[in-house]
C-alpha cells in the first residue's frame, strides 16, 4: 500500500524531527521537505526567490515516489500546511497513494519559539515570523479530514538524540 502523510504545523513545531523519527522506524520511508527542496533549488533555506519552482519540485518529489518506489512506499510532506487552502493543493496535485494520512502536530506557542532556537542558525524562523504563523493556524475542514483516510493529532512524542543525529539531510 502506498502511503501519503501530510504534516501540518508550524515552523518550530517538530515537523522534521517527527519525520525522522517515522523514517528510522519504518521501511521504505521518503520525507520531502519544502525547506531542503529550496536550498536544492535557491542554495538556502530561507530564500524565497524561487517558490513556484520550488513548489513544483517538491510536489514532483512526492508523485515520484508514489510513482517509482516500492508497492508499501510511505511519503512524508513535510511543510507547513497552515491553512486549508494549502491542504486542498495536495488534492489536486498528488497522485498515486493507496493511503492518505494527516498528522497535525500542536504544541505551545513558548515551546515552539524554544525549539525554533534550538534549530542550527540558518533554519531559525524569526519570533515574529512563527507567532503571525501560529496565530493564522487553521483546523482542518471537514472536508479536508474527509480526503484523508486517516486523521492524528500528536500533541507530545518520543524524541531522541539518535533522531537528530540521523537527519537525512545536515545545514
Amino acid at each position: 500500500m502506498k502511503t501519503f502523510i501530510l504534516l501540518s504545523a508550524v515552523p518550530g513545531a517538530g515537523k522534521s524531527t517527527w519525520a525522522e523519527q517515522y523514517r528510522l522506524t519504518h521501511k521504505h520511508v521518503f520525507v520531502v521537505g519544502s525547506d531542503e527542496v529550496r536550498k536544492e533549488v535557491t542554495g538556502e533555506f530561507q530564500n524565497f526567490t524561487m517558490e513556484k519552482e520550488v513548489w513544483k519540485r517538491y510536489f514532483d518529489y512526492i508523485n515520484k515516489y508514489a510513482l517509482e518506489g516500492p508497492e508499501d512506499v510511505t511519503v512524508i510532506a513535510d511543510s507547513t500546511n497552515l491553512q486549508n487552502k494549502y491542504r486542498k493543493t495536495y488534492i489536486e496535485k498528488i497522485k498515486g497513494f493507496d493511503r492518505k494520512v494527516l498528522v497535525v502536530l500542536k504544541k505551545p506557542l513558548d515551546v515552539i519559539l524554544r525549539q525554533n532556537l534550538q534549530r542550527s542558525e540558518n533554519k531559525i524562523v524569526p519570533e515574529n515570523i512563527v507567532v503571525s504563523m501560529w496565530k493564522s493556524w487553521e483546523e482542518p475542514s471537514e472536508e479536508i479530514i474527509d480526503w484523508f483516510d486517516e486523521y492524528m493529532v500528536i500533541y507530545k512524542w518520543f524524541d531522541s538524540s539518535k533522531v537528530k543525529d540521523s537527519f537525512h539531510y545536515k545545514d
